[in-house]
């Protein structure tokens, strides 16, 4: 899998563990804990590992994300069952997420020897594509809503994402929230441009989730192309140079919360719109003015 969509999911998965469960379950069930990694004494691990009551009967939960149907997963997932049932000695319910496609394949792993049918081995699959994203949009556990957007919708992809945003909204612990911005955002570029994305999601709601440093130059120069976008829009009406500008302004406000006051005069004596967009990519990434004021008297020598 991806090391980003790697990184989100399993973070979701340690934060919110029961939601998983009742997503691939259908239901709430009394106990869940993640298995921690270090105590799978295998080589291989699965991507979820959760130990799980259920009406009393307790189990591990095996969980393998994939990206895309992947025709050697079941062996996979054969040779990861057997490991953690030999590891904890409980019955182990094995489950293939496929987060993106519809492949339609056997639930089930087999092959014989001569005359002996050697292996049968059954898992669950679940295609998030064939889920119904408006239900888990009005009742689903809100662990679970950055994967909404890759569920089976009618709305338009601004509409499903607004209404993600709102179930998100309504966590009250700010540290969860931006988890879940974050995953929400990477997650459903597996299906939206990061354009509408970034529309309805601005960097600012995410890059305090401590895992955005993993992807913080990817999503940071996505957010800057959306502002020099918005800076060329505002410069139909006051000049293309004048809308960079502007724009420079409020990203040095927004990354540094400071902005000199002498700085609109130096930015109007270039006149090169691609030195604008270079010193506004900079603006954005800069961790001190210093290293901002470099760069422009940089600029403005040349």
């Amino acid at each position: 899998m991806a090391q980003e969509y790697d990184l989100i999911l399993k973070a979701l998965a340690e934060r919110y563990p029961g939601h998983f469960v009742e997503m691939v379950r259908g239901i709430p069930v009394e106990s869940v804990q993640r298995v921690e990694k270090e105590s799978v004494a295998v080589k291989r691990e699965s991507d979820m590992l959760f130990q799980v009551i259920e009406e009393g009967y307790e189990y591990l939960m095996a969980i393998e994300m994939q990206v895309r149907p992947d025709r050697k997963m079941p062996l996979r997932l054969l040779e990861y069952t057997a490991m953690q049932h030999r590891e904890f000695m409980k019955p182990v319910y094995p489950v293939v997420v496929n987060l993106t496609g519809r492949r339609r394949q056997d639930e089930e792993y087999s092959f014989e020897c001569l005359d002996l049918t050697v292996v049968k081995f059954n898992y669950r699959l679940i295609n998030l594509a064939d889920l119904p994203g408006r239900e888990f949009l009005q009742s689903g556990p809100v662990g679970v809503i950055p994967l909404v957007p890759l569920m089976r919708h009618d709305e338009t992809p601004e509409e499903i994402l607004a209404e993600c945003i709102s179930r998100v909204e309504e966590v009250p612990e700010e540290s969860l929230r931006v988890d879940l911005y974050l995953g929400l955002a990477v997650l459903s570029t597996l299906r939206f441009t990061k354009e509408i994305i970034l529309k309805l999601i601005e960097v600012n709601k995410m890059e305090n989730s401590p895992l955005f440093d993993g992807i913080r130059e990817k999503w940071i120069d996505q957010g800057l192309q959306k502002g020099i976008q918005q800076g060329v829009k505002q410069g139909v009406k006051q000049g293309v140079k004048q809308g960079i500008q502007q724009a420079i302004l409020e990203a040095l406000k927004e990354n540094l919360e400071y902005c000199p006051p002498d700085l609109e005069t130096k930015l109007s004596s270039i006149q090169d719109t691609e030195t604008l967009k270079l010193i506004l990519r900079r603006a954005l990434k800069v961790k001190t003015l210093d290293e901002f004021m470099k760069v422009l008297d940089g600029a403005v020598e040349v």
